[in-house]
């Protein structure tokens, strides 16, 4: 054993930053009764640290825990011993019903060991020493520097009896919310059933902030004698016996160990609590466990609310006006952490209350009436909201209107609407074409007519608002008949829009058009072809579809002139590159002058005039005529000049330098040849010449530049395809002469 704890030793100072064990929360020991004898005890003890998990800098748990055993009154060192720690695990975060609570994390190190202790007339002290605490503690001095003693006391009476010490029954919160009540069971069990008396006491110091041998070690190995330091409070705000404040005051309960009050300072907090154990009124035991209270926001997720038309000062409002009843919608959320509700409403000074989720409330009358909506009355997570119920008299809305049915005009408006809760405050009309106003007693003129659906909603000074619709048909004839055009003059066909201007008219008027040459039309806006040469007078009836009418002529509005009409021939029907003189013959009517736009480069003003088509492919053709009232026609045709290609192979050729026939090739139209190609073989099959060039031929030479060829007929093929796509392949023998 004290080869291992030389090691431990030897570790610890070798490697400090692991010894650095800042984040330490909190601890205790306790023992069990293993067996007895006259002259001694066996003993099982339980120590238990608890550290910050969410730690990324703080130490891990000791390896081997040294244990000192003390004589208290002697002060003298019984024993150390070395204890490996054993299973670790996270302590559960309390869960608070409809509250969200921060990620705090703490994790139990548990260690176990058993000794025999001889029965002595002194108490036991059994201490762990260990520094340090979080740095983020509010209530102490230093608390970055300040480390832990963990101890228990074994009176000599509890060894004589052969006591087992108390034990907790849960470890304390490791969050508690800020400014809501806290109320945690802090008591511990006894196996005897002994008195535990329960107390808020000095939580003591041990450990420093170096590595190396005693009391200033963040493990000391011993631990250091008794007595032990304390832990220095933030006086006067905080003591041991008042660590953490708050209103009510935390405290605990000496006789249950209940821990209360409602802490209102959010931090952290070092508190210690003392378990004596009597039995008898004499002192067996004192357990004592050091631990750290985490005060923090906590979000309540239950909150009440209402449908109100407003709220004022955090009062939900609803009114009813006509009515003398009221549908609470209830937005309360979050239902699923709602247990308990209710909605108390006085009435007449007696309360009624509704256990419905959205309740329908009955008044006995116009008035004001108080109520609440309670949530979880009682609980850590209740809500509460105050509401108002306003109940006012309806509101009577009407009005009256008048018009010309017959002859367009404004429509006045007078409003006659009575309220009983004051006076009316604002008017609002809207008039069915989009268009409204905030006037009382409005004047408004349509634009269209129709059925119109007039709405006014008024408001008075209790906020209540009542409407009325009501519909009117409007539809006078127009008070003025116009269209265009206002007068035309046109050739024949002339085709023309009449534009209806008149106003106000819509598709279920009745209209006639009378159009001059025996044409009718009952379309609103109607268009028309006039075929003949004419003076023209127009006239338009207008009936409404309650029977108004209408009427206007338009005397001599509409002149049309014989109009011209442009037509030609030409010949020949076919025009090729070699034959593209055109003669052109006018075949126009109602006409006295021509001008003729050819291929778009020549002009010409002479009736029938003749062209000569330099260009192949489609040639353009324009004539324009006239007449002597000036209406003119157009007419364009297309006219295709054929492109010609005439290729031909003679039969012999003599090439001997003579200056006559000494080239073989082909003679005619190449224009416009595409893809060309002429072969020749001769008599045993062997290629001898080729080209793609129409205009080269075969000199007599194989390929124009070996030898000479021999006296014999040859075998001459030409492919070549033709400027209108043709495909054209010639095949010829030509004989060679020398």
């Amino acid at each position: 054993m004290k080869k291992r704890t030389h090691l431990i030793l030897l570790i610890l100072l070798l490697i400090p930053s692991l010894t650095w064990a800042r984040h330490i929360v909190g601890g205790e020991i306790t023992y069990r009764l293993v067996s007895s004898t006259a002259t001694s005890n066996r003993f099982e003890f339980t120590m238990r640290i608890y550290r910050d998990c969410n730690s990324q800098n703080g130490a891990p748990y000791d390896l081997d825990a040294v244990i000192t055993t003390y004589r208290k009154i002697a002060g003298t060192q019984v024993e150390s011993t070395t204890v490996p720690v054993g299973p670790i695990g996270r302590v559960a975060k309390p869960s608070y019903p409809c509250l969200i609570s921060p990620n705090i994390c703490v994790e139990e190190g548990e260690y176990k060991w058993t000794r025999d202790l001889p029965k002595i007339n002194d108490t036991y002290l059994i201490v762990y020493q260990r520094c340090c605490r979080n740095e983020s503690i509010s209530n102490i001095i230093n608390p970055g520097a300040a480390g832990a003693s963990y101890t228990v006391e074994i009176t000599a009476q509890a060894q004589q009896v052969g006591n087992n010490s108390p034990t907790f029954k849960q470890f304390p919160p490791t969050v508690i919310c800020g400014n809501f009540p806290l109320k945690f069971d802090h008591s511990a069990t006894d196996a005897e059933g002994d008195q535990l008396v329960y107390s808020f006491c000095e939580p003591y110091a041990g450990g420093g902030q170096t590595s190396g041998i005693g009391c200033g070690n963040t493990a000391p190995a011993p631990a250091c004698w008794p007595p032990f330091g304390t832990i220095a409070y933030k006086q006067p705000e905080y003591t041991y016996q008042n660590p953490v404040g708050g209103d009510p005051v935390v405290k605990i309960d000496p006789n249950t160990g209940l821990i209360t009050g409602t802490p209102n300072q959010l931090g952290q907090y070092v508190v210690s609590v003392c378990v004596e154990e009597y039995r008898n009124g004499k002192l067996l035991s004192i357990i004592k466990r050091d631990f750290q209270f985490n005060v923090a926001p906590c979000n309540p997720t239950v909150k009440a609310s209402i449908v109100a038309d407003t709220i004022i000062n955090k009062t939900y409002i609803l009114q009813s006006c006509g009515e003398k009843f009221i549908n609470v919608a209830n937005r309360s959320n979050n239902r699923s952490d709602i247990s308990d509700f209710r909605f108390d409403i006085n009435v007449k000074g007696e309360n009624v209350t509704y256990k419905d989720w959205d309740p329908k409330v009955q008044f006995p009358d116009t008035g004001t009436y108080k109520g609440a909506l309670f949530l979880n009355p009682g609980t850590l997570c209740a809500d509460t909201i105050q509401l108002q119920f306003n109940i006012f008299s309806s509101l009577i809305v009407n009005f009256a209107y008048k018009y010309d049915t017959c002859v367009a005009g404004p429509v006045a408006f007078t409003d006659s609407s009575k309220t009983f809760n004051g006076a009316i405050t604002q008017y609002y009309w809207t008039f069915g074409d989009g268009k409204d106003t905030f006037a009382r007693n409005p004047i408004h003129l349509y634009q269209t007519p129709g059925t119109k659906r007039i709405k006014l909603k008024v408001t008075d000074t209790k906020g209540c608002t009542q409407d009325t619709v009501r519909q009117i048909n409007w539809q006078p004839v127009p008070p003025l008949i116009v269209i265009q055009p206002s007068s035309f003059t046109g050739c024949t066909p002339a085709t023309l829009m009449f534009n209806n201007l008149s106003r106000p008219i819509d598709s279920t008027y009745d209209i006639r058009w009378t159009l001059g040459d025996g044409g009718t039309s009952r379309a609103i806006s109607p268009t028309y072809t006039y075929q003949n040469p004419g003076l023209y007078s127009i006239n338009i009836e207008i009936t409404s579809p309650i029977g108004c009418k209408v009427s206007r002529n338009f005397k001599d509005l509409i002149r049309v002139n014989q109009g011209a009409k442009a037509d030609f021939e030409f010949l020949p029907e076919k025009i090729t590159k070699l034959q593209s003189t055109v003669t052109f013959t006018d075949k126009s009517q109602f006409v006295n002058r021509w001008q003729w736009l050819l291929n778009d480069k020549a002009f010409s003003s002479r009736q029938n005039p003749s062209y000569t088509f330099r260009d192949t492919g489609l040639q353009k053709v324009k004539l324009f005529v006239a007449n002597q009232v000036g209406c003119t026609d157009t007419l364009v045709k297309y006219i295709d000049v054929i492109p010609e290609v005439s290729y031909f192979l003679p039969n012999a050729f003599t090439p001997n330098n003579d200056a006559n026939n000494d080239i073989y090739k082909g003679n005619g139209l190449v224009d416009g040849i595409k893809s060309f190609s002429m072969k020749i073989w001769n008599r045993w099959g062997e290629l001898i010449y080729e080209s793609s060039n129409p205009y080269d031929g075969w000199n007599g030479r194989k390929f124009n530049t070996g030898g000479d060829a021999p006296e014999g007929v040859y075998l001459c093929v030409v492919n070549y395809i033709a400027p209108r796509g043709e495909i054209k392949q010639l095949r010829s023998y030509a004989t060679l002469i020398r």
